[in-house]
């Protein structure tokens, strides 16, 4: 078991270690390996090494425990091998300056001998058989073969190969290593005195006639009486025998594809496409044995009993994965086979009639995007007990791990025992039928990038534990039923990849929210105590929408819903419901900064916020207030990158970032300190999760492997360094009221963790505050802000934000993603607000009784029909009568009802599709939209007014909708007019807008937008109170608000008739 802390890493500067404590992280273990041939695979008596990112996972195959090997520079391992005496690891990596490592295993793993001169990937080393010399073969690209006297790290000879090599294999004597690739097999020979002398590296071409026009996979020599003896293989299933003058003796054509080979004194083992391996003799090349197939693609590892059931599946058109590796040992009698869709088997062939599978494992195959941990408790089912956690992937499924920390618990044994096919997998469900996704190409992980993206991108189990959201790459949302493993619901939510879902519930309204967010830029509110009906849909964001958090306020005892997005800005919302029994998600905090937020997190005591940002530093705010009370770097040195995602941990104490280096950061929010820089992954950290128990840290990446993480150290921290409650409840009282806010003074902003009074931490002042172009957005951090570097491709594609969401049309065509996501949620709203900004009036039914509307679920089959609301004209000076005899306006479902038209379908959905600041349901002002029946209607208000906080997306719309009295449908015209326009922007070569009294009118507008802001806020505090001074004021601004509009629409008519 390898141990790291971040002294062990090599600090940059001296600022950086001192920030470090001496906390150790143990790595426990790894669910993943990244092999993807021979080149990646090698043993040693009863040890098996493998590359997962960055690590080296050591198995041993008689206790099946892993210790580790890291390479700290983060760089993939491409390549390894182990001496013949199992001391000494070799590696090679890929990325710019790629070296060749040697470790000692029975030493400090820490430190390496380092060989450079490669360029760009390393693609093959091997160790001598008399372990004094080391051969590496760099790619394609590099064409070197370099061989080392790597204790002295000189290089003896090299020579250069145009050819793309597949394997590497040296002779049982060490005098030549022979190599194979595309039409490729060369012996190259040296002597001691020839390495001596500087002689370039001789190689001599296999002598093969017209066998030579083949793609050579893998190559090994033979060893005890087979000594001298050349095997290769071929990609249509040919078997070479060479002599060591390298003449061809003998071949075998076993009709299937070959990718490997291993041998041994007596045997000579193929392993082949779908799962096929023969175990042939190394003197003939007859077959001796052959060993099972592994587990078809698709199995359902629940039901899984016998080795039977693994290979026998009741599917018509059964596959199953290729073998990609092999390694024998013939002293045990073990075979450990490695798959293609990254799962491993060892096979006992000690009885030949009667192979049995001693173990095997099966990971994830594509990039791990979520993690959600699982608490099991009296109340949950007895089959849930092993669970640990749950994972979803880019491979189309979901997969359900249980790591059994404690040995000794008996349920645990009788429930795996019964699981055949992996002692920590529990359970695979499969998000579609298509299985192709769960296996590599032979020579390669990377997928066409013309390939659509699929699998699941986010986790959420719901507060009840039985049922589990997941949001896909293609914006659906499935919902399964824990129980039973079900897909129970398909919500065609969003056009584009589902970021990020979680779940709400309050006690008071007796409900359960599940929220969702995309890159369409569109949040989702669904009822999953109604059958997941659709609520309402905000548009409050103009970026993509990056993270959504639910939390309860235990001070206004209601649900708060919580979004930051790439426009730089975090949002609370409160939640409520209204007289009428409609739900209010009412903006109680605009919250802008200068960077983007990329993930959030809220404390267990729901009354923190923290966020991840773009520009390395974590900030944190008061959920009440909304203001910015501590701040903090992210990650450590001076690397460039993202933070991606960010965690808390149940006791408040420790927080862990992630960021786009592949470093994951351990913080203690108390000290301000980083206890731990941890590394490991191959690829972006695109998920992590504390255990409920704080004892682990569970990490995901795009290189598909789990990393888990022993912090139980940092555990065992005194109860008096954890975060307490008695602090928060003195904050309670001095929290200001809700107010807009856009960013905290900077002046005396504490760092992360940093104590100070009440006063100083929640101030009791409602003054707003503009960060400027030339103000520090941050506390004592570097001066320039972090350029927005693309690590590689996988960052582009997926963690770029400020690329477009959807790519609607391609060549001037819709592309066939946009034609497949015609019936999205996210889909139908948009094309709703596109028809209704084609004109400036607009005529709009409105039913005065709110009716449900039913989301496009795999129930639906007709909400591609459009039904396109009648337009009939209407008197101005009728409109005007209309909106003084009119009491209230309606909910936005009935404007989704007509668009739809759907009313009678029997899915689930309920009342959006509408703006945020056009609806009652999701605007700021919206309670003032909706007046109380015990109260008198002061002026029968008529329309909210709000400005835009931000800048909107084109689609945004402003509406005004009637409710009448007499239950039936009133027409009337809207116009965008009727809202203030924004202040207008100086452009010097404009002779309009360059007028000296353009400054005096944008002076004017900004000071009543912040005027509308301020009376926005008091009435925000005053609207849940149930006293008389607070009723009367609410009712007096109730009334202003309707003075504007009356003036507004009397100013419009009289200059409509002027034109007349």
């Amino acid at each position: 078991m390898t141990s790291y802390s971040a002294v062990k890493r090599q600090p940059k500067t001296s600022a950086t270690s001192r920030s470090i404590s001496q906390f150790q992280v143990t790595l426990e273990h790894v669910l993943g390996f990244t092999s993807i041939s021979s080149s990646v695979v090698s043993q040693n008596h009863s040890t098996i090494a493998y590359a997962s990112g960055c690590t080296v996972i050591l198995y041993d195959r008689s206790t099946q425990k892993q210790d580790f090997v890291v390479n700290t520079t983060r760089k993939t391992i491409k390549s390894l091998s182990i001496s013949p005496d199992g001391r000494y690891l070799a590696t090679g990596e890929s990325g710019h300056d790629p070296k060749v490592r040697i470790w000692d295993l029975a030493g400090d793993r820490n430190s390496c001998i380092e060989l450079g001169d490669h360029q760009f990937s390393i693609d093959h080393v091997c160790f001598s058989p008399k372990i004094n010399y080391l051969v590496s073969i760099g790619s394609s690209h590099d064409g070197y073969i370099y061989v080392w006297n790597w204790q002295h790290k000189k290089k003896l000879t090299s020579n250069k190969c145009l050819c793309s090599i597949h394997r590497i294999a040296f002779a049982a004597d060490g005098s030549y290593f022979v190599t194979v690739g595309i039409r490729h097999v060369k012996f190259w020979y040296f002597t001691a005195k020839s390495l001596l002398d500087a002689v370039p590296l001789r190689g001599h071409d296999a002598i093969l006639g017209e066998l030579k026009n083949n793609i050579f996979t893998d190559v090994v020599c033979g060893r005890g009486n087979c000594t001298g003896s050349t095997y290769t293989s071929t990609a249509n299933g040919l078997i070479f025998q060479f002599d060591e003058h390298r003449k061809l003796r003998a071949n075998r054509n076993l009709q299937k594809k070959t990718n490997c080979l291993e041998i041994s004194d007596s045997y000579l083992v193929v392993g082949c496409v779908k799962g096929v391996i023969y175990i042939l003799s190394v003197q003939t090349l007859e077959s001796v044995m052959s060993v099972p197939l592994p587990h078809c693609l698709g199995v359902d590892t629940g039901l899984i009993t016998s080795i039977n059931q693994m290979t026998h599946s009741q599917q018509p058109n059964i596959s199953f994965p290729d073998t990609i590796a092999v390694c024998l040992d013939e002293d045990k009698s073990l075979l450990t086979c490695f798959y293609n869709d990254h799962s491993f088997y060892i096979w006992d062939i000690k009885n030949e009639r009667s192979i049995e599978k001693r173990v095997s494992h099966l990971y994830h195959s594509g990039c791990g995007w979520g993690i959600e941990t699982y608490a099991w408790t009296s109340a949950s089912p007895s089959i849930f007990r092993p669970l640990t956690f749950i994972t979803c992937s880019s491979d189309n499924t979901v997969r359900f791990w249980s790591l059994n920390h404690d040995e000794t618990d008996s349920n645990f044994t009788s429930s795996q025992a019964a699981n055949r096919v992996g002692r920590e997998l529990m359970k695979i469900v499969y998000l579609e039928e298509d299985y192709s996704k769960l296996c590599d190409s032979p020579r390669t992980q990377e997928r066409s990038e013309s390939s659509p993206k699929s699998g699941g991108r986010c986790i959420k189990m719901s507060p009840d534990g039985l049922s589990l959201a997941i949001g896909d790459l293609i914006g659906n949302i499935r919902i399964f039923d824990i129980q039973t493993f079900k897909q129970i619901q398909l919500i065609e939510a969003h056009e584009s990849e589902v970021l990020s879902v979680d779940y709400g519930q309050s006690s008071d309204m007796n409900v359960t929210f599940l929220a969702s967010c995309s890159r369409d830029r569109l949040l989702h509110i669904f009822d999953a105590s109604r059958d997941y009906q659709l609520v309402t849909t905000l548009v409050d964001h103009s970026g993509i929408v990056t993270a959504v958090r639910f939390t309860f306020s235990s001070i206004a005892s209601n649900l708060q819903l919580i979004s930051c997005s790439a426009d730089k800005s975090l949002i609370i919302r409160s939640i409520s419901k209204n007289e009428n029994g409609k739900y209010q998600f009412l903006r109680s905090h605009n919250i802008f900064e200068k960077q983007t937020f990329h993930d959030l997190t809220v404390d267990h005591s729901h009354e923190l916020i923290y966020t991840a940002c773009q520009d390395r530093m974590i900030r944190v705010y008061n959920t009440q207030s909304g203001k910015r009370v501590r701040i903090g770097k992210g990650s450590i040195g001076d690397d460039n990158g993202y933070l991606t995602k960010i965690d808390i941990d149940a006791s408040g104490r420790y927080l862990a970032t992630s960021s786009t280096n592949k470093y994951v950061y351990l913080w203690d929010t108390k000290t301000s300190e980083c206890v731990a820089s941890l590394c490991g992954h191959g690829d972006i950290v695109t998920d992590l999760k504390f255990s409920h128990d704080g004892r682990h840290l569970y990490t995901t990446a795009g290189d598909s492997c789990i990393f888990v993480w022993n912090i139980e150290e940092l555990g065992v921290a005194p109860s008096s360094c954890r975060l307490t409650s008695s602090a928060i409840e003195e904050h309670r009282l001095q929290s200001s009221s809700p107010q807009s806010l856009l960013a905290t003074p900077e002046p005396g902003l504490p760092q992360l963790g940093t104590e100070l009074p009440d006063s100083q931490i929640f101030s009791s002042s409602d003054k707003m505050i503009f960060l400027q172009d030339d103000e520090s957005a941050f506390f004592n951090e570097d001066n320039h802000t972090t350029s927005a570097e693309k690590v590689n491709s996988f960052f582009t594609t997926n963690y770029d934000h400020e690329e477009p969401t959807v790519n609607t049309a391609v060549d001037g065509k819709v592309s066939k993603h946009k034609l497949e996501r015609q019936n999205s949620v996210s889909f139908r709203f948009r094309l709703q607000s596109q028809d209704t900004a084609e004109s400036d009036t607009l005529s709009i039914p409105i039913n005065t009784i709110q009716e449900d509307v039913l989301v496009a679920t795999s129930t639906i089959d007709d909400m591609g029909t459009k039904v396109v609301p009648p337009r009939s004209p209407t008197n101005p000076q009728t409109c005007d009568n209309e909106l003084e005899s009119k009491g209230h306006l309606c909910s936005s479902t009935t404007l989704l009802n007509k668009i739809t038209g759907n009313t009678t379908s029997s899915a689930s959905l309920s009342h959006s599709y509408v703006p945020s600041y056009a609806t009652s349901a999701t605007s700021s002002t919206s309670q003032i939209c909706e007046v109380p029946e015990e109260f008198p209607n002061p002026g029968h208000l008529a329309t909210s007014l709000e400005k835009q906080q931000y800048p909107q997306s084109t689609d945004d719309l402003r509406t005004c909708t009637l409710n009448g009295n007499d239950h039936n449908l009133t027409e009337i015209k809207l116009q965008r007019s009727l809202s203030i326009p924004e202040p207008l922007i100086n452009e010097p070569n404009d002779p309009i807008i360059n007028d000296d009294r353009m400054f005096t009118v944008n002076h004017l507008a900004n000071d009543l937008h912040k005027s509308l802001d301020e009376l926005e806020n008091l009435y925000g505090s005053v609207t849940q109170s149930s006293d008389i001074k607070d009723t009367v004021l609410k009712q007096y601004i109730k009334q202003i608000y309707f003075d504007l509009h009356t003036r507004i629409t009397n100013d419009q008519q009289h200059e409509k008739n002027e034109q007349c």
